[in-house]
């Protein structure tokens, strides 16, 4: 049900921006710190990438609306408590460093202070669409697969290059394991961004 609410909320955000003349789109890339906050799991940064697409779509001068879809990558790691805190389903012999692919979709509303510095907000809702861990026995997976969150952050804008940072907080517990135990991500992020239109 999340997933087809997401996709219409999409479609109708690009379709609704497609048939502007204000619409600009283009490619970002950016350098992802995240950190899982929870029980068993090092608390601590690290280093991850995102790539993808953005629409953009001023409605009036100060206030506009500005969709991504990206891939993004992360490798938060376990600690050494994993195995007692999760003891009935732990694999002791797991990898200390987990690989996680999403598919991630911020819906942005901006506000344009200036032509050089745009702020912008909204939710975020990650989807994991490949995880590289055995952190658990049997092939059971450690985490699930929605991640909603809350974006918010700035943009400097240089004709068609555009410089920004961003903080990510997680909303959902993203632990698959242990209902007593909860995972919540954050994320620091800075990228570019380059208008193809």
């Amino acid at each position: 049900m999340k997933k087809r609410l997401l996709s219409v909320l999409l479609l109708i955000c690009f379709v609704t921006a497609a048939s502007a003349q204000g619409l600009h789109y283009g490619i970002k890339a950016d350098l992802n710190m995240f950190k899982l906050d929870g029980e068993g799991i090092k608390s601590n940064y690290t280093l991850g990438g995102r790539l993808g697409v953005y629409g953009s779509y001023d409605f009036s001068k100060k206030w506009g609306l500005q969709p991504e879809l990206l891939f993004s990558q992360a490798s938060p790691k376990r600690d050494d408590n994993f195995s007692a805190k999760y003891i009935n389903t732990a694999n002791a012999t797991a990898n200390q460093s987990v690989k996680l692919t999403y598919l991630t979709l911020p819906v942005l509303l901006r506000y344009n202070v200036n032509h050089l510095l745009t702020i912008n907000a909204g939710p975020q809702y990650s989807y994991l669409i490949y995880a590289n861990e055995n952190l658990l026995n049997y092939n059971r997976n450690a985490f699930k697969r929605g991640d909603l969150g809350v974006a918010a952050g700035a943009t400097f804008n240089f004709d068609i290059l555009h410089v920004y940072a961003r903080y990510v907080l997680g909303l959902t517990d993203v632990n698959d394991i242990d209902d007593r135990y909860q995972w919540k991500t954050q994320q620091a992020q800075v990228g570019i961004g380059i208008d193809i239109k």
